[in-house]
């Protein structure tokens, strides 16, 4: 996985040593900026100890869950990463549950598996279930990207398991504690959350966070909403040209559909600040305004439906200076002027300077520009001069779109300085 940014994170670092990618462990705490991501391995080891309580055993299932969820977000897309889950309690009570086991072939099965285990309510060997974890689990995952995701209050009785709490850092993976207070109102320890996150070692330290109870997983885990403080009116221009293909035309479809729902179902001051437009664009002359400013989800998601693959040339330079002329003719004084371009950098018959000059004009007409890279070929010096730093989205392909919580960091990086 690379990323350029300049923008710090927290859990995603632990996923892909980058900012940003996965595709992404839903805790909020980053967005991606410029990524490209590759399939990551995600290994859960669950504490199911009786100091956990059963209703918080069933809240860390949930959100386990949850991040399933958000990791195959379309099932439709062929899912590129492995997940297993490990639960524990004491002395030989492992239970694993992963893709690849005999009875579990797709995403729904997983979910299934995790739903279906049971509270152990012993006593706390997690030394020794990270071990097991190490033995059983990641010998099955060949990927050179993984994460292990640790759910425990932290307090394992190191006078009977003697294993080291640092098992998981003796080998390629990076690992994540989660220490969360238990039924009894005990804070985690620290300490021990430290260790298994190997800090104070000489390997890659990892990360370790704490919460006060299980009930902020329900918060962790839920869609953080975003809010429109003034009117905006938004672009979607959408790359419609022979080189992106009928089938990736499809698939950038059901994304720009999930973008326009998220901004039109957004909190707003009143219902008609937000506008979006939809424009694919391909040769010179090859603009079509699909939706112009519409406000109603329902309506401009059957607009987007309609819309018929072009499948010609690439003049992404005339695309930007239609939309630049859209919106110094329909466009709102006061709104915030925002358009999202679909484009790998790649047009014909255009210089840096011409796009240069087209950018300019865009933004002297208060437009902001924000571009979404797909593939891996892309033309450097154009996307350089479309856009810089975080405005710039990359992705390997274009059935990451539809993967993960990706949608959700485009729309809030877009919304970010409403």
């Amino acid at each position: 996985c690379t990323c350029h940014s300049t923008g710090s994170c927290k859990l995603h670092y632990a996923v892909s040593k980058q900012p940003g990618c996965l595709t992404h462990i839903p805790l909020g705490l980053c967005f991606a900026a410029e990524c490209k991501c590759g399939p990551v391995d995600v290994l859960f080891v669950l504490d199911s100890s009786e100091s956990i309580g059963l209703q918080n055993f069933q809240i860390a299932k949930d959100f386990i869950i949850k991040v399933i969820d958000r990791l195959s977000k379309d099932e439709r897309v062929k899912v590129s990463f492995q997940v297993g889950v490990v639960q524990y309690s004491h002395d030989n009570t492992q239970e694993l549950v992963a893709m690849g086991d005999a009875n579990i072939n797709n995403i729904g099965a997983l979910k299934e598996a995790v739903k279906n285990l049971n509270w152990i309510a012993g006593g706390t060997y997690t030394g020794e279930a990270l071990q097991f974890t190490k033995d059983r689990l990641l010998a099955r995952f060949a990927s050179d990207k993984r994460v292990a995701i640790v759910i425990t209050d932290g307090r394992s009785d190191t006078l009977r398991d003697l294993t080291p709490l640092s098992s998981l850092c003796e080998i390629n993976t990076q690992v994540v504690s989660l220490g969360i207070g238990d039924i009894f109102r005990a804070s985690p320890n620290s300490e021990q959350l430290g260790v298994i996150a190997c800090e104070g070692t000489s390997y890659t330290p990892g990360l370790s966070f704490q919460k006060d109870n299980y009930a902020e997983l329900e918060t962790i885990k839920e869609d953080k909403p975003f809010t429109f403080t003034k009117p905006t009116d938004i672009t979607l221009l959408v790359d419609s040209s022979t080189s992106v293909g009928s089938q990736n035309f499809e698939l950038t479809k059901k994304f720009v559909k999930r973008q326009a729902e998220r901004f039109l179902t957004a909190k707003m001051p009143s219902e008609d600040s937000v506008r979006v437009s939809v424009v694919q664009y391909s040769g010179k002359n090859q603009q079509r305004l699909e939706a112009q400013f519409l406000q109603n989800y329902t309506v401009i998601a059957k607009v987007i439906d309609d819309m018929e693959f072009i499948n010609d040339a690439t003049d992404v330079n005339a695309a930007l200076r239609y939309v630049t002329n859209l919106y110094r003719q329909s466009s709102r004084a006061g709104a915030n002027k925002r358009v999202l371009i679909f484009s790998d950098g790649n047009s014909q018959g255009i210089t840096r300077n011409d796009l240069e000059r087209a950018v300019q004009e865009a933004q002297q007409a208060g437009i902001t520009i924000y571009v979404l890279a797909v593939g891996s070929q892309p033309h450097e010096s154009n996307l350089q001069a479309l856009v810089t730093g975080n405005d710039l989205f990359r992705l390997p392909d274009y059935k990451s779109l539809l993967q993960g919580v990706f949608y959700q960091t485009v729309s809030r990086r877009i919304t970010a300085e409403n």
